[in-house]
């Protein structure tokens, strides 16, 4: 019995990985579908479909990266490691303008709004730093600084930008709320609040994995190279932000339109 109770745990233990990791590809190949439909069928000046779409790619790419990670394929096959996919400092800049460019059809990007973007470069830069190292470079520093320290640091920016960018998209959602008297207009905005207040939620969710990662890796100096509850947990709600956010995108922009076209036609 000692024996086979193990063995089982194991079993149970590599079939929810593997459907998790099976539905996290799924929700991947939806997001990417419905960005690239954002892209092609957008109408041309169209800022904020442009920028969902953008979106909805950047967070293919996150958990992406993340799934790889957390399934051992960079540990096993070396020649993909720091290549440089992953831009999740960029998700929250990118929702934060695809909400004012929603609210207010004028919003146009200029200048000033590439600082949103600069943790992003850094990040981007990082990676192409040491995605040019040499082979047995690049294996030090993999087992080294980017599993014990870059890694962790960059996930508590990701969480923390995207919480701030997200906070200021909730304040304009809310400023519009009061001046919005149309009740489409208004019915418009409270979808956008719904939306926004989801995907805060859900990256609070996936907070909880940054504790327990972090203290593996800064504290103990452990790297976690197998799936725990929290990380199944984490991890299930990261790829909830996608779902969510590709499933918005196509109601909002093409169901809940046409239905209205519809039933006013």
């Amino acid at each position: 019995m000692s024996l086979t109770l193990p063995r089982l745990k194991q079993t149970l233990q590599l079939w929810i990985e593997s459907g998790l990791f099976a539905v996290a590809a799924v929700v991947i190949l939806y997001g990417n579908l419905t960005a690239l439909a954002m892209l092609f069928l957008s109408r041309k000046g169209y800022l904020a479909l442009r920028l969902l779409a953008v979106c909805l790619l950047l967070l293919c790419a996150t958990i992406g990266h993340e799934a790889l990670l957390l399934s051992g394929v960079y540990d096993r096959v070396a020649a993909l490691r720091f290549v440089p996919v992953s831009l999740s400092l960029a998700v929250g800049p990118v929702i934060f303008l695809y909400v004012k460019a929603r609210l207010y059809p004028g919003f146009h990007l200029s200048r000033k709004d590439i600082k949103h973007f600069l943790p992003a470069v850094g990040q981007l830069s990082a990676y192409l730093t040491l995605w040019i190292q040499p082979a047995y470079r690049k294996a030090e520093l993999w087992e080294g600084l980017y599993r014990y320290y870059i890694h962790p640091l960059e996930n508590i920016l990701f969480v923390l930008t995207g919480w701030i960018y997200l906070y200021f998209a909730y304040r304009f959602v809310r400023h519009e709320m009061g001046h919005r008297t149309r009740p489409l207009d208004l019915l418009q905005v409270l979808r956008l609040k719904r939306t926004v207040k989801v995907q805060f939620l859900l990256l609070g969710c996936y907070a909880v994995y940054l504790v327990d990662d972090t203290i593996r890796r800064l504290l103990l100096l452990k790297a976690q190279t197998d799936l725990t509850l929290v990380s199944w947990f984490s991890f299930s709600a990261l790829v909830a932000m996608l779902a969510w956010l590709s499933l918005f995108a196509w109601l909002s922009e093409y169901w809940w339109p046409r239905r209205r076209r519809t039933s006013t036609g």
